[in-house]
């Protein structure tokens, strides 16, 4: 279908003052300092409107059998102040239809009239936008968007070339000069976004790896509905507002699903214990912080790497009181302190088998009664600033009752002290003071409705 028509002075002056090497250098660089595929293919058709010296250009991405409108540029109808409604809108990848036949057969369209196309072309062009929008199609380029492999990523499609300089003069076929300049772009773009997208489905299979890896360490364990999707987001939300980029917070988001990752070295008949720890049992509990960072450290990933600093610290207190080291104020890592009230408002607003839900009212009572004693006031005044997103995300990922629980018989350790025999023992051997109720997890306290709110670990 290409055009080697004898061009005009007009459309000769035209091509000549478009640097095209320039611009296709330029675009290059810029296409592959890019990580969001969305303005990648934006910025393609921007260059493309450009180098094509046309009045419209329109991006579809492929997905799987059909290419989805991505975006679109079309300088007369954004002069009439006319907005393409085009974001639900895709094509099937068949013969039928311009941008379809050049991701089907791979093939570059240059037509110098889409309403006069020879009676043997398989493909058609429908007029209905014309229509509604009062615009005039006429020369169309198509150009397949594919990977080094030959796999089709997308199509480019320019429209009504113009034979002036600066988008001006009358339409005209797209040049043959032009059409190369184009499928460079195109092999660039279809290049970039391919590494996108891999390095997408890695991102996506890490964050499913994390996933498996945390479901694992905590099989054994009854808290996990809806907890770890709930307190990553609270903590990405809280660790942003404190100053940190998206790509930290992108690290931040997997990191803390593996606060907990060292339970998965907790006894069940520690981790499952319906009544309240003994102290040996309580000693046994704090371990998992330890056993998490060293599962986790030592690892070149910098998600693991900050799982390893969050397992480590998220049980520290501003004051000093928590563990495994007590760390103060911000000795403590601020991936830390930002998942410890994170976890610690998950717990208190869950049910669990040694505990019910606290009310809402009750919940927001307590944070700020800890503010300065166990957590960072900054990260208070942050959490409550942001109250209305933090109360959407628990929405959003709503909790999953426990099952019942038997009582399991106690456990004998030797951590100091022998472990009280029976259940009641063990209640009354615990010292209050030891177990918060601020946090009213089995790591931290056990039927904390039982306690006064005021009371911390010592």
């Amino acid at each position: 279908m290409s055009e080697n028509n004898k061009q005009n002075p007009g459309v000769q002056d035209a091509e000549n003052s478009i640097d095209y090497l320039n611009l296709l250098v330029t675009s290059g660089l810029a296409l592959s300092e890019m990580d969001d595929p969305a303005e990648l293919l934006s910025l393609m058709a921007q260059t493309a409107l450009i180098m094509g010296n046309c009045e419209g250009c329109t991006v579809y991405e492929a997905n799987g059998n059909q290419l989805k409108f991505v975006t679109t540029r079309n300088r007369v109808l954004e002069s009439r102040g006319v907005k393409a409604a085009l974001k639900n809108y895709t094509i099937p990848i068949d013969l039928k239809t311009t941008a379809g036949f050049a991701a089907s057969s791979r093939k570059t369209l240059n037509i110098p009239d889409v309403y006069n196309l020879p009676p043997e072309s398989p493909f058609s062009f429908n007029p209905s936008w014309d229509v509604m929008t009062n615009y005039r199609s006429r020369s169309m380029m198509v150009i397949p968007m594919c990977d080094s492999r030959g796999n089709v990523l997308g199509v480019l499609q320019l429209i009504n070339h113009l034979t002036g300089e600066n988008f001006s003069g009358d339409v005209s076929p797209f040049p043959k000069k032009v059409e190369s300049y184009l499928k460079a772009l195109a092999s660039q773009c279809g290049v970039v976004l391919r590494n996108l997208r891999m390095q997408d489905d890695l991102r996506q299979s890490r964050i499913e790896t994390v996933k498996k890896f945390v479901k694992a360490s905590e099989y054994h364990d009854t808290d996990t509905g809806g907890h770890i999707e709930r307190m990553s987001r609270y903590s990405v939300l809280l660790y942003q507002e404190l100053g940190f980029d998206e790509s930290a917070c992108e690290v931040m988001r997997l990191a803390a699903m593996l606060h907990d990752v060292g339970k998965i070295s907790t006894p069940d008949a520690v981790l499952k214990k319906p009544g309240r720890l003994t102290p040996e049992e309580f000693e046994i509990m704090k371990l998992h912080t330890v056993k998490g960072y060293e599962v986790l450290r030592g690892a070149d990933s910098p998600f693991l790497q900050m799982g390893a600093v969050i397992a480590y610290t998220h049980h520290e207190k501003w004051d000093g009181s928590g563990y495994p080291r007590g760390l103060k104020g911000k000795d403590i890592p601020a991936e830390g302190r930002v998942v410890a009230i994170a976890d610690v408002f998950d717990a208190l607003c869950s049910r669990r088998v040694y505990k019910e839900s606290w009310p809402i009212d009750k919940v927001f009572d307590e944070l700020r009664n800890c503010s300065g004693s166990h957590f960072d006031p900054q990260i208070v005044e942050i959490f409550f600033d942001n109250l209305d997103s933090i109360l959407e995300i628990k929405a959003q990922f709503p909790a999953i009752e426990p099952p019942p629980q038997v009582q399991p018989a106690p456990v004998t350790v030797a951590v100091g002290a022998p472990a009280a025999s029976t259940p009641a023992a063990a209640s009354a051997s615990t010292p209050v003071a030891q177990q918060s109720a601020a946090e009213t997890k089995k790591d931290e306290a056990q039927n904390p409705q039982e306690q006064s709110p005021s009371l911390k670990a010592s």
